[in-house]
């Protein structure tokens, strides 16, 4: 990463951070009641820092828009940042829509599936189908006619979108997972993504400390973007060879989903509570 693009990144994810810190700020004062939720310790919390998040994340690829439209040379939206916005977009507004149907009993991908075989819309299903739209998108901006490439995107940024919802089970634990795996594709991935992704990165370090006490939560409008943003960016930064060992790991974990619970088994490990309770009461 040149220095140019490092300081388009940095300033862009200070738009995203500053934008939806005061969002959120704004939307924790007056949550929906539809809105709340009862977490892993039996507390009340509102669901609402997706809409934030994904606005935040909006608004700074807006400003790169218009700083490239201006004439300033390291502030770039090219075909990634047009794919990050439709992956933003469109996971957001599905993860809204989901988190005000309020909670399912259908669980997993094999129980929306088989809802939709019965011809119930369940909110897994409008997501999955909101997912290959994105994906498809994303995939044709990146790759054009590689068809491989554009299936693989489609796999990376459904699968990504479902896992960070996955994760989202316990206060910040969404949120260290996507920057685990987030922060070394900026610094090492694809340059042109790292500006696009920044304003959605800075949001959630906005985010973070409202999920870890307790005051807020992502829900689906704020977890689904995240992961898809990370799935584009595992897209965009990876070879041929890459991108499919990431879709074999995503597919792995989503179908480990079906049959173990993610929180049972970082609660029976030692290192990975101790990194699961950093931040938390």
């Amino acid at each position: 990463m040149t220095t140019d693009t490092a300081m388009t990144v940095t300033a862009a994810g200070l738009v995203g951070y500053v934008t939806c810190a005061l969002l959120a700020r704004l939307r924790l004062s007056a949550p929906p009641a539809r809105l709340m939720r009862t977490n892993v310790n039996d507390k009340r919390v509102p669901a609402v820092l997706g809409g934030p998040l994904t606005v935040a994340a909006m608004t700074a690829l807006a400003c790169v828009a218009l700083a490239a439209a201006a004439g300033w040379a390291a502030a770039r939206i090219p075909e990634r940042g047009v794919a990050t916005a439709l992956v933003l977009g469109v996971m957001g507004i599905a993860g809204a829509a989901d988190d005000r149907r309020g909670d399912e009993a259908t669980r997993g991908f094999t129980g929306h599936l088989a809802a939709a075989r019965r011809g119930r819309l369940t909110g897994g299903v409008m997501k999955i189908v909101a997912a290959m739209i994105a994906g498809v998108g994303a995939g044709l901006l990146l790759f054009g006619p590689d068809l491989w490439a554009v299936v693989a995107t489609v796999l990376l940024v459904a699968g990504a979108a479902n896992a960070a919802n996955l994760f989202d089970r316990a206060p910040g634990r969404a949120g260290k997972v996507v920057l685990l795996v987030a922060v070394p594709l900026l610094v090492a991935g694809d340059p042109d993504w790292a500006v696009a992704a920044a304003g959605a990165l800075g949001a959630l370090l906005a985010c973070l400390p409202l999920d870890l006490s307790e005051r807020g939560m992502l829900g689906d409008a704020g977890a689904n973007p995240l992961g898809a943003v990370v799935g584009l960016g595992l897209a965009a930064s990876l070879g041929p060879a890459g991108r499919w060992v990431a879709v074999a790991v995503l597919v792995a974990l989503n179908l480990a989903s079906e049959r173990w619970s993610f929180s049972r088994a970082i609660e029976r490990t030692p290192l990975l509570r101790k990194l699961d309770l950093i931040g938390r009461k």
